[in-house]
């Protein structure tokens, strides 16, 4: 379960709420009228009952009256319904611990742990067994030239330094071209490989510091489209990022990168 979609759906119901607030208060001059359909004939008559129970028929020459008062009783039952749907939603943030599962293996004794099978890995042992899937450096191409990253890897690019530099920097674990296989056999080593520890959920990073050369973006849209075809799908579990000439590699959109898919 992931807390952060259901606080973003919270600010979500928090502006919707504010919306149908502001909205409500163009229809002061009925907060104490309800709107009543019957149907005669197949035809619907519109009437309002008022405070006092007294039920008023809403001739055809008024029927912004109904209109005004079928929108103001959506509004307000809509209200009612992001209200609950609002305390739904912090009552279970509130209870909700993600952790408990995942680390009841994590509290046992060392003897406990010798003898039980855990059903859920801790985060040591599922980051290792990550590390054994996905070994870095595997692609053997030379280097036209090398940049050191704070990590101890070698990479190919200024650019591929500095996102693996922030990578390094955020604690976000993380492979330097791994060797994958695709959907056709074809081996590919894309630039970064990283996993979402919390989620467990495992990204591909791709940085194009070329695309104003058009032999350069036909290839990688090529890498794109095989990728697409081996489940490698951008915004799902494939994260990009670009230069051109004349536009830099944006560090401020790497990081908020690096929050919204891998912390």
């Amino acid at each position: 379960m992931n807390i952060e979609v259901l606080k973003e759906e919270l600010t979500q119901i928090t502006e919707q709420k504010k919306f149908v607030l502001n909205e409500l208060s163009n229809y002061s001059d009925l907060l104490d009228k309800t709107l009543v359909l019957k149907k005669s004939n197949g035809i619907y008559q519109y009437y309002y009952r008022d405070a006092d129970d007294n039920l008023e028929y809403i001739s055809a020459a008024d029927k912004d009256i109904a209109k005004r008062l079928a929108q103001k009783d959506y509004y307000e039952k809509m209200l009612t319904n992001l209200h609950r749907q609002e305390m739904a939603i912090k009552r279970f943030i509130l209870k909700y611990n993600c952790a408990s599962v995942s680390n009841l293996y994590e509290k046992l004794s060392d003897g406990r742990k010798q003898l039980i099978n855990p059903i859920i890995k801790s985060d040591a042992d599922y980051i290792k067994e990550w590390y054994g899937k996905y070994c870095g450096a595997q692609n053997k191409y030379d280097k036209s030239s090398s940049y050191t990253t704070n990590n101890g890897e070698e990479v190919r690019s200024k650019s591929e330094k500095i996102i693996a530099d922030l990578f390094y920097q955020y604690g976000v674990i993380y492979q330097y071209e791994p060797e994958i296989i695709l959907h056709n056999g074809i081996k590919c080593y894309p630039d970064f490989v990283l996993l979402n520890i919390r989620e467990r959920k495992t990204y591909f990073w791709e940085h194009f510091g070329l695309t104003s050369d058009n032999t350069y973006s036909d290839k990688n849209l090529e890498k794109l489209a095989r990728y697409e075809k081996s489940g490698i799908i951008s915004g799902e579990n494939l994260i990009i990022s670009t230069e051109a000439y004349g536009i830099n590699l944006d560090v401020n959109l790497i990081e908020h990168k690096i929050k919204l898919f891998l912390l």
